[in-house]
């Protein structure tokens, strides 16, 4: 008897990895239907136009779905290209949209991330501010081992402070600054607190007492008109992922609920991202 091609390979890789295979196989195609050119979504807006033309939250992430696949430059395809290989970023590609879109219109002069992983963030807001041509001093704080949280879990075989470097000489980036540390520990707090930022990416331990403290610190230390972006922050909100996108996890998506929403203006959300900018 021959057996099906599906069989084979479940024989071959066992059960698990079969189940991965076609779900990964079905989030492409998916995500491949979500690309296709849409009228709708055609035009180039910026973050303000888009949220204002497109105000739920299910319209803009597939707007920015779109928008990598047909709007965003070539180099910042390829930087997020040279992140997924090897799993060197998390993420999806309409994060990428969603950055292109903010700083190309707010254009920040400070900018920091607690919780760098290998840099994937960091190092596309420094491509962007070389494309968009605009000085971006560019910050991150991390402890740089992979020391994780009740959700997630990280590679141990990664020196994640010179990977992350590496990658900045690789795409012939400026170095950034960097603190190793955890962003409850001192020298962190005090790194935070000596500067008045126009940007703050909130993507560190999601543990929710963790994310309240980062949440705080970093509410009182950006600057008025600045943004914060909360990441993994979508749950229990209007959001319905589609099966290649996620909503994130209770503590960032609690502490966005409780505090930001009624501390700041919210501008929008891409997925589990959400903005907002101090007013």
């Amino acid at each position: 008897m021959t057996l099906s091609p599906l069989v084979q390979l479940g024989r071959r890789l066992g059960l698990g990895k079969v189940k991965r295979f076609i779900r990964s196989r079905w989030n492409e195609r998916q995500e491949a239907w979500f690309q296709r050119h849409q009228v709708a979504f055609a035009q180039d807006l910026s973050f303000t136009e888009m949220a204002a033309r497109f105000p739920e939250r299910n319209d803009m992430h597939a707007y920015a779905v779109h928008y990598y696949a047909h709007n965003l430059p070539d180099a910042l395809r390829q930087h997020r290209t040279y992140y997924k290989q090897s799993l060197r970023g998390f993420g999806e590609n309409a994060f990428h949209a969603m950055w292109w879109m903010l700083l190309r219109e707010y254009q920040p002069g400070l900018c920091l991330e607690i919780g760098v992983y290998r840099g994937q963030v960091i190092s596309l807001w420094a491509m962007i501010a070389q494309i968009v041509n605009f000085s971006c001093e560019i910050h991150g704080i991390s402890p740089f081992t992979p020391l994780g949280d009740a959700v997630s879990v990280y590679r141990e075989d990664v020196d994640y402070l010179t990977d992350t470097l590496n990658s900045f000489k690789h795409l012939n980036l400026p170095a950034p600054t960097l603190v190793k540390a955890l962003s409850t520990e001192p020298a962190a707090i005090e790194h935070i607190a000596s500067h008045s930022w126009d940007l703050i990416y909130i993507d560190g331990n999601h543990d929710y007492e963790i994310v309240l403290a980062d949440y705080r610190l970093c509410r009182d230390h950006l600057a008025v008109g600045g943004l914060l972006v909360m990441d993994d922050a979508s749950v229990n909100t209007a959001f319905r992922p589609p099966q290649f996108s996620f909503a994130g996890h209770p503590g960032p998506s609690q502490v966005m609920a409780e505090y930001a929403m009624h501390e700041l203006q919210f501008l929008g959300a891409i997925g589990h991202n959400n903005i907002f900018q101090k007013i």
